[in-house]
């Protein structure tokens, strides 16, 4: 039982810091509110300048043919 022990025993701090190092970023996370243009941006396709450029060379495409 103690060669189980110590083989486990480096492994617990690690597992530890981790541990709290994820629950203080989620706790932090749910403290933030989103930023007030991120609601712009959950469509980034609507705002990419090559979509538009794109988008208008498709639609040129189309008219010529």
């Amino acid at each position: 039982m103690s060669t189980l022990l110590a083989d486990i025993a480096p492994f617990v701090p690690p597992l530890l810091l981790t541990a709290l190092f994820v629950w203080a970023l989620e706790r932090n996370h749910r403290r933030q509110r989103p930023a007030p243009w991120a609601d712009d941006y959950r469509h980034p396709a609507e705002h990419d300048a090559d979509h538009r450029r794109s988008a208008h060379d498709w639609d040129a495409y189309g008219r010529a043919a």
